[in-house]
């Protein structure tokens, strides 16, 4: 090798190694600056990326479990000594699809969409029937009516009376299924529904006509752009406060529930949900491992307080404040009696479990929680419940509800658990050890650079030229005492 080219190597050699330095040097540097980028690349949401077809539709389906209550003493509802007793019934299985509809982007890092909701019944994976079992619960169409008219004139409620006392029970028998989706037909929605102005359907049942319907109601905007802000709920019904509470209770805030923002703080989280009718805070409770990623646990436990244990949430009291555990959301439901609260009326004031029989709260079955990958807002895992219940109590001037208990009748409740798949499990391992390869990366471009100008001084110095070895040829002359004769 010439000496010309011998320095042209040691140069290149040289720069070669300032140059793995400073990569190094940079990557150490700007470390969570250059992770934090990487992530919002990754996790962009664009009309072509992995993020927005998750989003627009769940493929495959999620499972949803239902629950009906069977009541079993009704004829038994004006004896003081003897508690309504309700019986837990099933689960049903179905399989549900969210899809989004008349999605439109915004120039302001918006987007737009309605909803709509596709429920199949999965009979193999049900511990029961729908077509063979047989419930009895409250009957919902002239407890509503009752409820509308507890307000009206004697006159206006005599009226009622008379007609409803002779073609309305105050409870009905149907199948599981005619409860749930098929809908059973009612007297007095019979008689509504020739009324073309007030368009009534002649069946009700609790998912009757909602399947595979998009609810002109539930069009939401959501912010896309990747900040603090990513996945926030802007507007429901193109408004960003509704009119179901009073003060900041009608706020529409927090999250449209299915993204969050990067580096979850371990404080709380707020979402907003069309089900409840309202934003929902989640308080972190503790860290948790699942599949080998670390993720931060959020509880609803006070989702449904109304001012008992969190006093900011007292304008969630409507017509005056229930005991803690049970929302009023009739605003938002036709202005018909219902309360939503958790499964079993867990979370909530004894007051409700002690007025009937056979609730069994199980905070393990029962509990809303959340667990988030706190690097991304990756949800890692959901357990979501929610009971419906029908508030019945007596109504003066209608002779059906006269003599009646105010009592919290269980309707249904649905339970849905989202856990932590293989593949996003492993995803997100890689998430959350990326640091740890970018610090170990610049330490080895940081020692691969040193050694090369190491080894570039100790060539300039000859400190590390090769050894010459003198090899000589010779020829050892043996002893004359050991010389074979040759023979």
């Amino acid at each position: 090798m010439t000496r010309r080219r011998r320095q042209l190597m040691q140069l290149c050699l040289l720069f070669g190694g300032i140059f793995l330095i400073t990569t190094g040097l940079f990557i150490f540097v700007y470390l969570e600056s250059i992770y934090e980028h990487i992530l919002n690349e990754a996790l962009k949401f664009t009309p072509t990326s992995d993020t927005y077809k998750a989003w627009r539709t769940n493929d495959p389906p999620l499972d949803l479990d239902l629950y009906l209550f069977n009541w079993t003493n009704p004829e038994d509802i004006t004896n003081p000594n003897i508690k309504p007793h309700f019986e837990e019934v099933g689960p049903y299985r179905v399989k549900e699809v969210k899809e989004k509809t008349n999605i439109t982007w915004h120039d302001n890092g918006t987007i737009s969409y309605g909803f709509k909701k596709l429920y199949f019944y999965d009979p193999k994976n049900s511990i029961r029937i729908m077509e063979d079992d047989v419930v009895t619960t409250i009957n919902t169409v002239p407890l509503t009516v009752a409820y509308q008219a507890r307000n009206f004139s004697t006159f206006i409620k005599a009226l009622i009376s008379i007609s409803m006392g002779s073609i309305s029970r105050l409870y009905v028998r149907k199948t599981s299924k005619e409860i749930l989706f098929d809908g059973y037909e009612d007297s007095i929605l019979n008689l509504l529904s020739n009324i073309p102005l007030l368009k009534v359907q002649r069946k009700f049942g609790i998912f009757y006509g909602r399947n595979d319907t998009i609810d002109p109601n539930s069009i939401q905007s959501m912010h896309i752009k990747n900040d603090q802000n990513f996945g926030k709920q802007l507007t429901w019904n193109y408004k960003n406060r509704t009119n179901f509470y009073q003060g900041h209770c009608s706020d529409v805030r927090g999250s449209a529930g299915e993204f969050y923002p990067l580096n979850i703080k371990k404080s709380k989280i707020v979402l907003y949900s069309s089900e409840l009718c309202k934003y929902a805070e989640l308080e972190f409770v503790r860290e948790e491992i699942i599949k080998g990623v670390l993720g931060y646990r959020f509880t609803g436990d006070n989702i449904f307080d109304n001012g008992t244990t969190r006093p900011e949430n007292r304008c969630f009291c409507v017509d005056g404040c229930i005991p803690s555990g049970v929302l009023d959301v009739s605003a938002c439901r036709q202005n018909s009696p219902t309360f939503l609260s958790f499964p079993h009326f867990h979370a909530a004031d004894p007051y409700y479990t002690d007025m009937i029989s056979g609730m069994k709260p199980n905070r393990s079955r029962h509990e809303f929680y959340i667990v988030i990958e706190p690097k991304s807002g990756i949800i890692m895992e959901i357990s979501a419940n929610m009971q419906m219940n029908m508030l019945l109590q007596p109504v003066s001037g209608l002779r059906l509800y006269r003599n009646m208990p105010k009592i919290f009748i269980p309707v249904f409740y649905l339970a849905q658990t989202i856990e932590l798949k293989d593949d996003l499990a492993f995803n997100l391992r890689i998430i959350q050890g990326f640091p740890d390869y970018l610090r170990y990366s610049s330490f080895f471009f940081i020692m691969s650079g040193v050694s090369l100008i190491v080894w570039v001084v100790c060539l300039l110095f000859n400190f590390c030229q090769p050894t010459k070895v003198i090899k000589k040829n010779f020829h050892e002359e043996l002893p004359l005492n050991e010389k074979i004769p040759i023979t």
